[in-house]
């Protein structure tokens, strides 16, 4: 049965900074270390209709293993991205972001649908913390760029 988790984080920044901080695969590959290493994982922002194929490896330890993003849209004007996701034992991922001003400066909310057949408990655990990890990252480079 699939899963769907939500985060929201504030950041102390403009909309439009962090929108294109969580929308560039340069920081995605940053966020995600050491949990999830990435191969083949192009440079900036992403574009909608781009198809992103890679390798992944769950702390650089685990057998690689193809994944395949596919950005389905991504709007800098309303500051939402949606993605489709499948590989590395995950049937469909969705991920669905959303950046809004907020009174100490942005406010991203994510939510993060997953159906990864009866694997999908610790796909979901997993993904709960990752997520929650990426937020840590982005406040350091937020403040340091």
């Amino acid at each position: 049965m699939p899963r769907t988790l939500t985060f929201e984080h504030r950041y102390p920044v403009d909309p439009d900074r962090l929108f294109a901080l969580v929308t560039d695969l340069d920081t995605l590959d940053a966020v995600t270390k050491p949990w999830v290493q990435f191969d083949h994982l192009p440079s900036g922002p992403v574009q909608a209709g781009q198809v992103i194929d890679v390798a992944i490896s769950v702390f650089g330890i685990f057998p690689r293993m193809p994944y395949r993003m596919r950005v389905v849209s991504c709007d800098p004007k309303t500051r939402c991205m949606t993605s489709d996701e499948d590989g590395f034992g995950v049937h469909r991922l969705v991920h669905s972001l959303q950046v809004h001003p907020d009174p100490l400066g942005s406010r991203l909310l994510d939510r993060i649908e997953i159906d990864a057949g009866w694997s999908t408990p610790l796909v979901a655990a997993w993904a709960w913390v990752i997520y929650r990890w990426r937020h840590h990252v982005r406040l350091r480079l937020l403040q340091t760029g």
